[in-house]
């Protein structure tokens, strides 16, 4: 009888505690860390940040437990913070190099990586410029410090952004000339200054333009897309693009990029979820409607009806 009596008292403070600790959870508002809820901070590339800002809106609103706190940032900050394990998943324009996969290696840590999209980077300029299109080569010559009679100057978001590691790589060089080539702090400061100077080109992600904050609106509707050069492979003949959706599918437009969801948490949680998510239909219809170019093009199915 007593024997009865001790496990009936047992489990009633087994049942006691674990009512009072699902009590705290909900006074608190903790919310378990799966791959639909929880709360997660996810670093961005600014040269895409408005790509996000879309995803992760539409996100939230199908897994109302889930909170994802976005953090735009440069290329090179977001790597840092990857490194120094101050961010755990972030959206970036590149995959890790050899050296830093060695890094999560030595943390046995397997960082995952989705594509989701193609980006594309845009050469814009002031509306009075009379020029519409520009040879590749004429951009090179200014970031290695040569002079070009075409390319005034050259005007980059910031100078650790992706955009001008992208460039500097095509150009088969390290470190940007300091003559005619200026950084400043945002894209959105890159569009308004085209918008307001003549004589330089301003370097920018395309995703800026097609789906560009409100504020940002009536100056991207009064700035020029160059087209840009690109030699046919057969004939050698010059042609320019520009970074429409069709040219950037069919890769005609020379300037494009991948983009990329890193996961380097080293488990399974609200980072994978989000990766599954932008690379699945519905993140990537959410890619078709910015301009940019999905992964996996969504299918579209269309009834045929017979009336007769």
């Amino acid at each position: 009888m007593i024997k009865k009596i001790y496990i009936l008292v047992i489990t009633v403070f087994v049942f006691a505690g674990f009512f009072f600790a699902c009590k705290n959870n909900t006074a608190t508002g903790e919310v378990e860390q799966t791959s639909t809820s929880g709360t997660l901070t996810m670093y961005v590339d600014n040269t895409v940040q408005p790509i996000a800002e879309d995803v992760i809106a539409v996100f939230h609103s199908v897994y109302d437990r889930a909170t994802i706190t976005q953090v735009n940032k440069t290329e090179t900050e977001i790597v840092n913070a990857l490194l120094n394990d101050t961010a755990r998943v972030a959206i970036m324009t590149r995959k890790l190099t050899e050296e830093e996969e060695r890094y999560f290696e030595q943390k046995k840590i397997e960082p995952k990586i989705t594509e989701f999209a193609v980006d594309a980077i845009a050469l814009i300029v002031n509306e009075r410029t009379p020029d519409s299109i520009i040879d590749i080569e004429e951009v090179l010559k200014v970031l290695k410090g040569e002079t070009s009679d075409k390319v005034g100057k050259l005007v980059f978001d910031n100078q650790n952004s992706s955009t001008v590691q992208f460039l500097l790589k095509r150009a088969g060089i390290t470190t940007a000339s300091s003559k005619n080539v200026y950084s400043l702090k945002t894209n959105e400061e890159v569009i308004k200054y085209i918008h307001n100077n003549a004589g330089a080109i301003g370097i920018v992600g395309v995703n800026w333009l097609v789906q560009p904050p409100p504020q940002l609106k009536e100056y991207v509707q009064n700035i020029k897309v160059l087209a840009v050069s690109n030699s046919d492979a057969d004939t050698g003949e010059k042609k320019y693009f520009k970074p429409s959706q069709s040219d950037i599918a069919t890769g005609l437009y020379p300037l494009t990029r991948k983009l990329y969801v890193l996961n380097c948490q080293g488990k399974d949680g609200l980072g994978t979820g989000f990766a599954i998510y932008i690379s699945a239909h519905e993140g990537q219809r959410i890619i078709l409607k910015s301009g940019l170019l999905p992964v996996e093009m969504p299918t579209r199915d269309i009834e045929v009806r017979n009336e007769l």
